[in-house]
């Protein structure tokens, strides 16, 4: 498919007509505005929600993210589960390097979610963090239920749920429920089960760490979007990019050698990777890791899946028995050699390994 021209994101007021759905019954809460934006030469609409969440306290809001064809879209339906302190906002806007984007140039309709996590701010205070402590795996399994539920009023189809990382573990949630009649699984990096919390106090676990606090991390991310051979802010480095690359390929808790991006090998390109980290919300609860693994489905439903190398042997034996617990033999899952978990979202090939092929499993064509 050819490379995406994209011109810039306009937000519109809410009371413009839509292209997309419009929402009715349980969405009655909801705030709505409307955007559009070039991609492969195709117009594409954005219809955006914000949407009030119980038990209704100032953080309890979800965002729903519509992405399709702005004419005719017709085709298949999915909704898309980001990862920890992710949303369903679109940093990068080129189909090569994101897959929502890709997939709606296709002519599928995306659906992307806000967890409550992007409405807390930056610098909450304290008080406000405690909030997290009762934003339990549960409660974001109910708000993914809810999601799924707001689409399938929306869309007349059967309807996919994506997830990468802690949102394919979401998904695999979703689909323990039962009357969930879920028409497929599609996994990117994730396994069911819930992840392990860092070791540390507090409701909320900051983006920002140890080797790199938010500060410091906002500065540097800033600095490789801006020019990756800007000088380096972290000392020891000879530039910026060099700076993110190598603190990316050796981050620990990815198992230090290219588990969360194989920047050495140049998988991804480490102004995109910035892009993409930039985006990021900075707390997320730690109350909704260290769950149970739910308990697998009464049936089996399509699952495709993949599976970076970069975080080991472990891992990718984990995301292939996620898989086959949910779909059975008949479960598909493909190793990504030297992919990073990252690379999986916005590698240089991953529109060729990831996309293309999870395109081609939605509509039928493989």
């Amino acid at each position: 498919m050819r490379a995406a021209h994209a011109a810039a994101l306009v937000l519109l007021a809410g009371s413009l007509a839509c292209r997309g759905p419009r929402p009715e019954g349980g969405a009655a809460s909801c705030t709505h505005v409307q955007a559009e934006r070039q991609a492969y030469g195709a117009a594409l609409c954005e219809d955006v929600w914000a949407c009030a969440r119980p038990p209704g306290g100032p953080f309890d809001r979800l965002g729903l993210h519509r992405l399709a064809l702005c004419e005719n879209a017709t085709g298949p339906v999915v909704l898309y589960l980001p990862g920890m302190h992710m949303s369903g906002e679109l940093p990068i806007s080129e189909p090569r390097h994101d897959l929502r984007v890709y997939l709606a140039a296709a002519g599928v309709r995306t659906w992307g979610l806000d967890y409550r996590t992007h409405v807390v701010p930056a610098d909450a205070s304290a008080a406000d963090l405690e909030t997290l402590s009762r934003w339990t795996a549960d409660l974001f399994a109910d708000d993914v239920a809810w999601a799924a539920s707001f689409v399938r009023g929306q869309e007349p189809a059967p309807l996919h749920v994506a997830g990468f990382s802690q949102g394919a573990a979401l998904a695999y949630r979703l689909a323990s429920r039962e009357g969930q009649a879920l028409a497929g699984l599609l996994i990117l990096d994730g396994a069911a089960g819930g992840g392990r919390a860092p070791a540390g106090g507090g409701p909320a676990i900051d983006v920002g760490g140890s080797r790199l606090p938010f500060a410091e991390r906002k500065q540097l991310l800033a600095d490789v979007i801006a020019d990756p051979h800007r000088p380096s802010s972290v000392p020891g480095f000879t530039d910026a990019g060099a700076a993110l690359a190598d603190i990316l390929y050796t981050a620990q808790s990815f198992g230090g050698h290219g588990g969360l991006a194989n920047t050495r090998d140049g998988v991804s390109d480490v102004r995109l990777l910035a892009t993409l980290l930039a985006s990021y919300d900075r707390w997320w609860p730690r109350a909704a890791l260290d769950a149970e693994a739910p308990p697998r489905p009464s049936r089996t439903l399509p699952v495709l899946a993949f599976a970076s190398t970069g975080l080991g042997p472990e891992w990718v034996k984990r995301v292939h028995d996620s898989a086959e617990a949910y779909g059975g033999p008949t479960a598909v899952v493909h190793d990504l050699p030297g992919y990073g978990h990252l690379d999986v979202l916005v590698g240089r090939r991953a529109a060729q390994d990831v996309f293309e092929p999870a395109r081609a499993w939605l509509t039928g064509a493989r």
